[in-house]
């Protein structure tokens, strides 16, 4: 450079320009603006309370037992603008069963209000310890809501069975065997009686008359068999010498075994009633001959035929009996 004494150097002064002047002042505005920043930061989180704290659930017991009640202490504290909903009672108490709620009132302070509720709890779970841990639910506005969780506390379960027991059973070995004398069981008895006597009063009201008319026949039939009986009896060897005796039973026989079907004094009528009530033609010679056996000893081979003929009269108003005592039971309705 011109002008300048030797062995010394000389600096030349840059002036600043524009842009650089822009430069420095949005550096100065950038970091004013972070500062401002950092200090609303730092004054709401440590001037500012919480919205809340965590909620606190304590057991009021150590120790629970299967189907008795116990308590459950649940508290919160929050800022006084927020509304808090505690836990629905029906779901969030899981595996216990709410059975009573003591809510109290809340009170505000200057560290915020504290809402809190006593809950009557029972469970009938077998586990040995259970835990709990239930919802909270801040409203700050209509639209915004904050779920926050208890801590967890766990309870005991207290056995009332004693799984290991001492053996203290001890067998007799000089026992004396004492003779029960065997009971009646009067109530299973009547029970039975009873149950009986309705069955039967059942079917004799559906089917009493149907029953009565087969016990009326079967009684008509056993007549029957103990009349052919008897009086095949009388007639199958009859001969000249007893056919005034044997012929005289086999009638009688005849007569009150009809009187008895027919409902007819047979005993007392004459043969020409008799033939008349009857109306076979038959009867009439079959009588007559049969007469001339008992009061004469007139004992010819038209004997056995008139016997068989009394048998077949016998025979013929048997079945219409047991006919007509059908029909009476069908024309009338149960």
């Amino acid at each position: 450079m011109t002008g300048t004494q030797p062995g010394r150097r000389t600096l030349k002064r840059i002036q600043p320009t524009k842009t650089d002047f822009m430069r420095r002042q949005i550096g100065i505005r950038y970091s004013l603006f972070a500062i401002h920043y950092l200090f609303l930061t730092l004054n709401s989180s440590f001037l500012t309370p919480s919205p809340a704290q965590p909620p606190k659930g304590v057991f009021l017991t150590d120790t629970i037992e299967i189907g008795k009640p116990f308590q459950y202490s649940l508290s919160i504290r929050h800022r006084s603008r927020v509304d808090v909903l505690f836990p629905d009672t029906s779901r969030h108490f899981a595996p216990f069963l709410v059975r009573d709620i003591a809510i109290f009132s809340t009170k505000t302070d200057a560290k915020g209000s504290l809402d809190s509720s006593v809950y009557t709890l029972v469970s009938f779970e077998t586990s040995p310890t259970q835990t709990l841990k239930v919802p909270v639910f801040l409203l700050r506005t209509p639209t915004d809501c904050t779920v926050v969780f208890s801590n967890v506390d766990t309870i005991r379960l207290r056995e009332r069975i004693q799984t290991l027991r001492p053996d203290t059973l001890r067998l007799s070995t000089n026992t004396t065997v004492v003779s029960l004398r065997q009971q009646m069981n009067y109530p299973l008895l009547m029970t039975i009686v009873a149950g009986l006597c309705l069955l039967a009063g059942i079917l004799f009201l559906f089917f009493g008359r149907t029953i009565r008319t087969r016990i009326r026949r079967y009684q008509l039939y056993r007549q029957y068999l103990d009349f052919q009986r008897a009086f095949t009896r009388l007639t199958r060897g009859i001969g000249p010498e007893t056919a005034h005796e044997d012929a005289g039973r086999a009638v009688v026989i005849w007569k009150q075994y009809m009187e008895r079907l027919e409902r007819k004094p047979y005993t007392s009528l004459t043969t020409r009633e008799i033939v008349e009530s009857v109306q076979d033609n038959r009867l009439a010679d079959a009588l007559k001959e049969i007469d001339g056996v008992i009061y004469g000893s007139v004992y010819s081979d038209q004997t056995q035929q008139s016997l068989r003929i009394l048998n077949e009269v016998a025979d013929t108003a048997y079945r219409r009996s047991s006919v007509r005592m059908e029909e009476v039971n069908q024309e009338v309705p149960i």
